[in-house]
């Protein structure tokens, strides 16, 4: 393990950011909502993968061709889906505001239920106001409660329980059983100002975002940008630049910031055409771009090349939470469905595997590019699936080029390594807070 002085720093802020009380909140909130998160994360696997058109194991099996009713299930999951992932966010604000209230049992589940509204507020569609003709217009940003919005989700939660707390006065303690028998005129009386507050507050806010952005809040948290580079000089920098970029707002809860599979789409045109042209990827005009260094090399199991943290836990880990969050997202990891892992492991706000997420794919981005740099591999030129395995994406991309496969087996080691010193020391510091807790006891 690493040195003692290094080890005693990394305890220190790892200490300072547990006591943190907004970062409690969160977690808090994280761990409640986590079997939804859970079950969400199957159905999208299922409805994805298997019960999709051009979902990976339903293009290799040809399941739409021999189970009955095929479409039926397709509904089915795609229902399941957005009924559970499609509004994530609006569970999570309300989750976040109700724990937030520490003072009194009796505004919990009003500041849970005034942050709800709020959040809705800052994802209205300002695009209602210019409709016209037959078409229904959405009165809201859908695309922002799911997983896009978790971040706007976590602040609308916590500056509702703040403004909770200031109308709260300190001499009122959380009182744990909730009374039935309070009266409409006193409840009214103390929620009044604090729902008032809250959501002309947000309605202002959202007003403003609607104003200075197409999508609301939504232009913040889930419209993607995207780079256009010309010319190899500058590619590589700008790759680990947008990897590093891209998994510091996933930290932060900012989820499908950047796209890479759509930057430089006339490349990868060209790329594709000449593969169709001459039968293999070998010797394509664009063999380097964000795309081929990225998106098939350096996202394996999602942001931070999450299937090494998944393989690292379950291999080395004897944290039984840790486990279970590891056991339960080693499938839908594999299929490039991570937000089990990165909600349940909180690695949103985790000082330590902060490091090695943020490190691995800059990583991996380092040696797609000696191997595309010096022809050892050919690009990744075919288009597959997004629940392709990610250990398998850049071999289907390139047509089957087994150096391809090598490439990407050797990109998960190489993270799972770089993962593993930071697992255990997490199981290393839990032992140390369990056994200081007993001895308290």
């Amino acid at each position: 393990m690493m040195n003692k002085r290094l080890t005693n720093f990394l305890f220190k802020i790892d200490s300072s950011v547990e006591h943190r009380n907004y970062l409690l909140t969160v977690r808090e909130a994280v761990t409640i909502l986590f079997p939804f998160i859970l079950v969400g994360i199957y159905v999208e696997l299922l409805s994805n993968a298997i019960f999709h058109r051009h979902g990976f194991l339903n293009n290799i099996y040809h399941i739409d061709q021999w189970i009955p009713g095929f479409k039926i299930f397709s509904r089915y999951f795609t229902i399941l889906n957005f009924s559970t992932n499609g509004v994530i966010s609006v569970a999570l604000t309300f989750l976040v505001a109700k724990i937030a209230v520490r003072k009194s049992s009796e505004s919990e589940l009003v500041a849970g239920i005034t942050a709800a509204f709020s959040f809705m507020m800052m994802n209205f569609n300002r695009s209602v106001f210019g409709h016209v003709g037959h078409y229904e217009t959405n009165h809201f940003l859908e695309g922002s409660l799911g997983y896009s919005g978790v971040f706007i989700a976590i602040i609308v939660g916590l500056t509702t329980g703040w403004i909770f707390n200031r109308f709260t006065p300190m001499n009122e303690q959380k009182n744990k059983s909730f009374k039935q028998n309070v009266s409409l005129a006193r409840r009214t009386q103390k929620s009044i100002m604090p729902v008032l507050t809250t959501l002309i507050l947000f309605a202002f806010l959202g007003c403003i975002a609607s104003s200075l952005f197409k999508n609301g809040t939504a232009g913040l948290s889930s419209s993607p940008i995207q780079f256009s580079f010309i010319g190899d000089n500058w590619i590589l920098g700008s790759a680990i630049l947008a990897v590093a970029l891209n998994n510091c707002l996933w930290l932060l809860g900012l989820i499908s910031f950047f796209d890479f599979n759509n930057v430089n789409s006339s490349n990868m045109v060209q790329n594709l055409e000449y593969a169709i042209q001459h039968g293999s990827s070998w010797g394509a005009p664009n063999q380097i771009s964000i795309h081929t260094l990225i998106d098939s090399f350096a996202n394996i199991g999602g942001p931070g090349m999450a299937l090494s943290l998944v393989i690292a836990i379950i291999w080395r880990s004897h944290n039984k939470d840790l486990r279970i969050i590891g056991k339960a997202s080693f499938l839908p990891s594999a299929f490039n469905i991570n937000q089990s892992l990165l909600m349940g492991a909180a690695l949103l706000y985790n000082p330590l595997l902060i490091v090695p997420f943020l490190c691995t794919p800059v990583v991996s981005v380092l040696i797609t590019w000696i191997a595309l740099k010096f022809n050892f591999m050919p690009p990744s030129v075919y288009p597959v699936s997004e629940t392709t395995p990610g250990f398998l994406a850049g071999w289907l991309g390139t047509g089957g080029a087994w150096q391809a496969l090598l490439f990407s087996i050797l990109n998960l080691i190489i993270a799972v390594v770089l993962y593993l010193p930071f697992v255990l020391l997490h199981d290393y510091f839990e032992d140390i807070r369990e056994e200081g807790a007993s001895n308290e006891n």
